[in-house]
C-alpha cells in the first residue's frame, strides 16, 4: 500500500474527528448538560475557537493512530468485518472517556449516553472512510 492513500485518509479522518470533537466539547459545556465541577463550572457553551484549540491536537493524533490500524487491517486481513473492529475500538475509546466523565464530573447519564453514541458513530464513519480509501 502506498503512502498517498494513507496520508489522504489521515487528513479526512482528522477533519472528521476535529469536527466531532469540537461539537461534543461545546455540547458538554452547553446549558443542556450543564453540570460538572460544581458552581465554578460555567454552563455557557464553550466558544468555537477555544473548543477547536483544545480538541485538534489529540483528535489529529487519534486519527493518525486509527488510520495506521486501519491500514494494517486492510493491508493484511482484507476488508471483512471492518465495522465490528471499528465499533469495538470506538467503544473502548469512547466508553472509557464517557464513564470517567460520568464518575468524576457527575454528569447526567443521558448526556453521557448521547455522547457515547456520537463517539461510536464517529468511529463507524471513520471506519467507512478508511475502508473506502484503503481497501
Amino acid at each position: 500500500m502506498s503512502l498517498t492513500p494513507i496520508v489522504e485518509t489521515v487528513l479526512m479522518v482528522a477533519l472528521l474527528f476535529i469536527a466531532a470533537g469540537t461539537t461534543s466539547a461545546r455540547w458538554e459545556r452547553g446549558p443542556r448538560g450543564g453540570g460538572g465541577m460544581g458552581p465554578a463550572r460555567s454552563t455557557s457553551p464553550l466558544a468555537w475557537g477555544a473548543a477547536l484549540h483544545a480538541v485538534w491536537p489529540p483528535a489529529a493524533a487519534e486519527a493518525l493512530l486509527l488510520t495506521l490500524l486501519a491500514a494494517l487491517w486492510f493491508g493484511s486481513l482484507g476488508h471483512g468485518g471492518w465495522l465490528t473492529v471499528f465499533l469495538l475500538v470506538g467503544a473502548l475509546a469512547t466508553g472509557a472517556e464517557r464513564w470517567r466523565g460520568h464518575r468524576l464530573l457527575a454528569t447526567p447519564v443521558r448526556q453521557e449516553l448521547l455522547l457515547f453514541a456520537v463517539g461510536l458513530a464517529r468511529y463507524a464513519l471513520a471506519g467507512w472512510l478508511c475502508a473506502w480509501r484503503l481497501s
